[in-house]
């Protein structure tokens, strides 16, 4: 099995990322989760671009929104695959936000070392966000891993 097999091609996005009917074999899920965390590090990283905070931040709300969504529907149809219900995903999102919490409490002191804190109490430091982006993606690396062996 090699790299490419799990890069998402244009002509699936539709069928693997959208519609919560259906099922989704193991590898089409690996695809789906790796194109949704691939979008979502980028946006992460986009944060840190000077000067352009506030249309970073509405790009990044409205990609969050979808992404939630296909990632919603790309468990709920590997559940279904697997013979399970497709509410499990409720499942898989709280060990997700465990399994990132738990590594964001980890990671946020031992990379941001003394942040500085803005007027809001929020500082956008790269430390910050290679800690979060590290947490969800540890976060969806296991819950993800688990689910795909299903």
């Amino acid at each position: 099995m090699s790299f490419d097999n799990f890069i998402l091609k244009p002509a699936e996005a539709k069928r693997i990322l959208f519609g919560s009917s259906g099922k989704l074999s193991p590898q089409d899920f690996a695809k789906g989760i790796i194109a949704i965390v691939a979008v979502n590090l980028v946006i992460q990283f986009l944060t840190l671009l000077p000067g352009l905070g506030a249309l970073i931040a509405l790009v990044g709300l409205v990609v969050g929104l979808v992404s939630l969504y296909a990632w919603v529907c790309v468990y709920s149809k590997r559940f279904h695959d697997a013979g399970k219900s497709g509410w499990m995903t409720v499942g898989a999102i709280v060990g997700v936000v465990i399994v990132a919490v738990a590594v964001s409490f980890v990671l946020t002191p031992l990379l941001s070392g003394g942040a500085t804190t803005t007027t809001t109490g929020m500082a956008i430091t790269l430390g910050g966000v290679l800690a979060s982006s590290l947490a969800g993606l540890i976060g969806n690396g296991v819950v993800g891993y688990i689910v795909y062996k299903m």
